[in-house]
C-alpha cells in the first residue's frame, strides 16, 4: 500500500528543503525548520490539493445536474454545503492517496515556493 498523500507531501518538502536548511547555505533556515515549519507547509499543500479536487468533482456534478456553470454561486454553495462538502473530501483524499504522483506534488511545491516569492 502506497503512503498517504500527506505522508509524501512531507517527505517531498523535506527533499525540497533539506539543502537549504544549512547554515553554510542559509543565514534563516535551520534543520529544526523540517520538523516544524516545512511540515505544515507539507500538509497545507496536501490540504490544497484534496480541497481542490473536491471542489472540481463537485463543481462538474454540479453542472451536470443543474446546468449552471458560474462557479461559486450562492446556490452552488447551498448545494455543496447541504451534506456533500465531506463525500467529496473524502473521495478525493482516497483518490489521491492511491493516484498522485510525486511529480504532481512537486508541482504543487513548486506552485506554494512561487507564491512566497510573491
Amino acid at each position: 500500500m502506497p503512503k498517504s498523500l500527506y505522508a509524501r507531501c512531507i517527505r517531498r518538502w523535506k527533499v525540497e528543503f533539506k539543502g537549504r536548511c544549512d547554515s553554510k547555505y542559509s543565514p534563516y533556515w535551520r534543520k529544526r525548520d523540517l520538523r516544524g515549519y516545512i511540515r505544515e507547509c507539507a500538509l497545507t499543500t496536501a490540504e490544497s490539493m484534496v480541497d481542490r479536487l473536491a471542489y472540481n468533482n463537485a463543481m462538474h456534478d454540479f453542472f451536470a445536474e443543474n446546468g449552471d456553470d458560474s462557479g461559486w454561486s450562492p446556490e452552488f454553495s447551498v448545494w455543496y454545503d447541504s451534506g456533500r462538502r465531506k463525500k467529496y473530501l473524502k473521495e478525493a483524499l482516497e483518490y489521491l492517496n492511491e493516484e498522485a504522483t510525486n511529480d504532481e506534488i512537486d508541482e504543487e511545491i513548486d506552485n506554494e515556493l512561487e507564491a512566497w516569492n510573491d
